[in-house]
């Protein structure tokens, strides 16, 4: 792993894998496909490329004949619609250098250890089936809320592959730059002097280029 873009892939392969063992849903991995052995959680993939080079047979003998809905082209360079998919979006995995921030820098966000707290992060980020209670037992996954007032703002930063990975990021509050920038100093607070990664497209990832991300490279979603 010498790119900070395969660091992206691994790191969200990582966490997938995360949100699939809090679901009691077991994963492989294939050479340079990873999978899930049943249906998927909510808004997760069944199938993950973990590889550039990965080719559009690969994926679809990994498939065989199970009942795969979603596949993630972590590089967006395969082609599924001959076996029945769609693009469903395109997105661009971006990348922030590690920063040194001091603990007043997390500007009123905290890490969610109580589940009520998680209760109403999940309401209002409308994923309360899709993120339990048990990561919060987790060292390597933190959920980051901040409330003002009736207003709240939320997202998720796992450690893997020598990163933090960001997630599931939404706010009722912000402008989209200026939670792009906070995301940033309240997840070094936590994890300190690592790269940061996630994958954004539209308004979001135009705010996340706008305050200092970097953009890594394409990704793709494929539905049948």
């Amino acid at each position: 792993m010498n790119t900070h873009i395969e660091q992206a892939v691994k790191n969200n392969i990582i966490w997938c894998g995360i949100v699939s063992e809090s679901h009691g849903i077991p994963y492989y991995c294939n050479g340079g496909v990873w999978g899930l052995l049943s249906e998927a959680p909510p808004l997760c993939p069944d199938i993950i490329t973990a590889g550039m080079d990965v080719t559009d047979q690969e994926v679809a003998d990994f498939i065989g004949d199970r009942n795969i809905s979603t596949i993630k082209d972590s590089f967006a360079n395969l082609d599924m619609a001959s076996i029945g998919f769609k693009v469903l979006f395109n997105a661009v995995w971006i990348y922030h250098p590690p920063v040194s921030v001091s603990e007043s820098a997390k500007l009123g966000w905290r890490v969610i250890t109580k589940k009520e707290d998680l209760t109403k992060w999940t309401y209002a980020h409308d994923s309360e089936k899709v993120i339990k209670y048990n990561l919060l037992d987790r060292d390597d996954v933190k959920i980051f809320i901040k409330e003002k007032e009736d207003e709240i703002s939320g997202f998720i930063a796992n450690l893997g592959a020598g990163v933090i990975g960001i997630s599931n990021a939404f706010s009722m509050e912000y402008t989209n730059e200026a939670l792009w920038k906070d995301i940033v100093q309240a997840v070094s607070t936590e994890f300190q002097n690592l790269p940061i990664v996630g994958y954004e497209q539209g308004n979001s990832l135009k705010a996340a280029l706008s305050c200092g991300w970097e953009s890594l490279g394409p990704l793709r979603i494929w539905i049948r």
